[in-house]
């Protein structure tokens, strides 16, 4: 009798301890998967809007192609076709900006995550002109 009561006691700990850890795998899973997403770069085509002027013209080859937008937390970066690299900063949560020169005009770049779709706009104040892409 004596053999077998520390193998109950040992058994009904066992049991008791299993119930209060959650499974490792289960978490690390969704660890993962939150990380995945997180730098998970978004592909965006901006498209000219039908109310640019003509002096706006000029810039739909360099911005019709594909850019690159990549989060990283409070920032992100948006790699455009032509191999250029610029930094953008959150202003709200999923709100990232940043400015790009493009043939001696600044073009202010908004790329909006929080809402479904993820959209990116692409302005330039002076001649008025504007481009944008929705996620498919």
């Amino acid at each position: 009798m004596r053999t077998l009561m520390p193998t109950a006691a040992t058994l009904v700990l066992a049991l008791a301890s299993g119930c209060t850890q959650p499974p490792a795998t289960s978490v690390a899973a969704q660890s993962s998967s939150q990380a995945g997403m997180q730098g998970a770069p978004i592909e965006f085509r901006v498209v000219a809007t039908s109310r640019n002027p003509s002096a706006c013209q000029q810039f739909d080859a360099a911005l019709s192609r594909v850019h690159t937008f990549t989060p990283a937390g409070a920032t992100a970066t948006l790699r455009t076709a032509g191999g250029v690299t610029s930094n953008m900063t959150q202003t709200t949560p999923g709100v990232f900006t940043t400015t790009l020169g493009i043939g001696g005009r600044n073009f202010n770049v908004v790329a909006d995550t929080s809402k479904s779709p993820k959209t990116l706009d692409v302005t330039e104040p002076k001649l008025g002109c504007r481009w944008n892409a929705v996620t498919p």
